[in-house]
């Protein structure tokens, strides 16, 4: 089950964390936008973690 989740996890970060042409044009336009911009990795690792912790806890 985790895995599948995890699976999940990063087929939807994938999705914010390739940012489109407009949005790396308000990254240019404003740097205090960039503050909102996800980093793939760290977001994935960081779920993926608590997501073991969480089962861990539960079982």
């Amino acid at each position: 089950m985790v895995a599948v989740t995890a699976l999940m996890l990063a087929g939807t970060l994938s999705a914010y964390g390739h940012p489109s042409a407009s949005a790396l044009a308000a990254y240019e336009a404003d740097p205090a936008v960039m503050e909102l911009r996800l980093d793939l990795q760290e977001n994935l690792e960081y779920a993926v973690a608590t997501l073991i912790a969480g089962t861990l806890a539960r079982s």
